[in-house]
């Protein structure tokens, strides 16, 4: 039959269907992937053992390639040990931990010295493999750099220890060192640092530990000066802190 009317098709209008009313959140944007740098990282303490590990067993293996120097390799083992115990049971880290690539780094710059130093030193007339013979063959200028070396080791272990002491109650701020090093110079166990080598370097007469000796003393000039300045913007104020001086009093 016909359409009834009144039911016939609604022309000009159209159905608009209409959401559900929601609560309005603001859109977090998507988490981003942990990079590997963010992702591994390890513990300061690890890190120096390593690094520290590394020219102990390079440098006497390198150094049997050809004449072993027991006065180059003497003097280097007692250096890298007392760092080794001195990281074990003496330095206090105010970071917790660095990029896992700075293992690899400094692992290999400190094995690659290793190497290029015992590799350098090796090439030189043999000592006697016994100690006491060894110093009786060396010159009297020899014995002094030698003499001059040590005190540079026991006065960089006094300058750690006085360090470790500023941090005895486990705290990680900075505090002022007021021990008579610290008087004049920001970083005088950089100085004794860089004075041993210098030493050993004349002891050896090594151009291999001269490259080192000149790379590790500029490395360590740039971190004192940033120290240096730290320092100045943070005890500005304290009477405590005299130090004018980077590395060496007047100087730098």
């Amino acid at each position: 039959g016909a359409p009834h009317p009144g039911r016939g098709p609604r022309r000009g209008r159209t159905r608009v269907r209409l959401a559900a009313p929601t609560l309005s959140t603001p859109r977090r944007p998507p988490p981003r992937p942990m990079t590997t740098t963010m992702a591994a990282r390890i513990p300061w303490r690890t890190v120096f053992v390593c690094e520290y590990t590394a020219p102990l067993i390079v440098f006497p293996v390198v150094a049997r390639s050809g004449p072993f120097s027991t006065l180059a390799s003497t003097l280097w083992t007692v250096h890298f040990a007392k760092r080794l115990l001195e990281t074990l049971f003496v330095h206090k880290f105010s970071k917790g931990t660095m990029p896992l690539t700075n293992l690899f780094k400094n692992c290999g710059y400190y094995g690659g010295a290793a190497a290029l130093v015992g590799w350098d030193v090796s090439r030189r007339g043999p000592y006697s493999a016994q100690l006491a013979k060894l110093f009786a063959q060396l010159s009297t200028e020899t014995k002094i750099f030698v003499g001059a070396w040590a005190l540079c080791e026991v006065l960089n272990l006094y300058t750690h220890l006085h360090l470790a002491s500023l941090r005895s109650d486990g705290s990680r701020e900075a505090k002022i060192p007021t021990a008579w090093p610290f008087r004049r110079l920001c970083s005088p166990n950089y100085s004794f640092e860089i004075g041993s080598w210098i030493c050993y370097s004349l002891a050896t007469q090594s151009l291999g530990a001269w490259a080192f000796t000149a790379l590790g003393a500029l490395q360590m000039g740039i971190w004192s000066k940033q120290k240096l300045k730290r320092y100045k913007r943070k005890f500005k104020d304290e009477e405590a802190f005299t130090a004018t001086h980077a590395l060496v009093p007047g100087v730098f």
